[in-house]
């Protein structure tokens, strides 16, 4: 079952009764892909390859962040018109979603093939195919090296700060930087706050985000008590940025 609609309003949502036993959420597969950037030579991306090929229901939340949602139509923030990139998009539901809220084109990239696949064939079975022709596209890229033709006015990620090694997170910041224009907007969902279990994901806190984006963006909003699915409260964090 979906965790939210990709249509109408957040409170006819509800959310999947998803615990911290089972792990959380698409993050989850998020942050251990992103982790092995620096490794997709081995056969840490075979096996994650593997994984979503097999339908990788094990960490996908069905649906787009609630926290992303909660976001937009709770709190009603406004995103600059221009081009969204999602980093780390896994299934295309965070993707499929800002494409919807009518940003004039989002692409969604992730390392892994299949993953990639599988938000192709999201779009197809939500019938948007045709309807979002030239708004919304896929790649296989990996975020760190990723180098656009064009720069974006949003960008958007969930947890990929906590997947990645802790000696790569300049690197995080740095391609922010190049790749989003100025005065663009960034956000960021951080997650786990708690630690639950071994890493990755690596626990992250707002403050190790801060010391990494300050240099290249001014923080506008955070809120350490954005929706999320059962289990998980407390354990995320929602934080938007402005590029200098």
């Amino acid at each position: 079952m979906m965790a939210v609609s990709l249509e109408g309003p957040l409170s006819s949502v509800v959310a999947p009764k998803i615990t911290s036993s089972t792990v959380v959420s698409t993050v989850a597969a998020v942050q251990i892909r992103s982790a092995q950037t620096d490794r997709t030579s081995s056969g840490h991306k075979q096996e994650w390859d593997a994984y979503w090929a097999n339908g990788g229901h094990e960490y996908d939340q069905r649906g787009p962040s609630v926290a992303l949602q909660e976001l937009l139509e709770v709190h009603r923030w406004l995103l600059p018109r221009g081009r969204c990139l999602v980093a780390g998009c896994g299934s295309g539901y965070d993707a499929l979603y800002l494409a919807k809220r009518g940003l004039p084109h989002v692409l969604g990239i992730d390392f892994c093939e299949p993953a990639i696949a599988r938000a192709h064939k999201l779009v197809e079975a939500a019938g948007g195919a045709s309807a979002l022709a030239g708004k919304l596209s896929f790649a296989v890229e990996n975020f760190i090296t990723f180098k656009p033709l064009h720069r974006f006015t949003v960008a958007y990620e969930y947890g990929l700060f906590s997947a990645i090694a802790p000696s790569q997170r300049q690197q995080w910041a740095d391609a922010y930087a190049r790749l989003i224009v100025p005065q663009g907007s960034l956000i960021v969902v951080l997650f786990p706050l708690i630690h639950r279990g071994p890493s990755p994901p690596y626990q992250v806190s707002m403050a190790e985000c801060e010391q990494y984006l300050k240099r290249y963006f001014v923080l506008l909003r955070v809120d350490p008590n954005c929706r999320c699915i059962e289990g998980q409260e407390g354990n995320e964090l929602v934080s938007v940025w402005k590029r200098l």
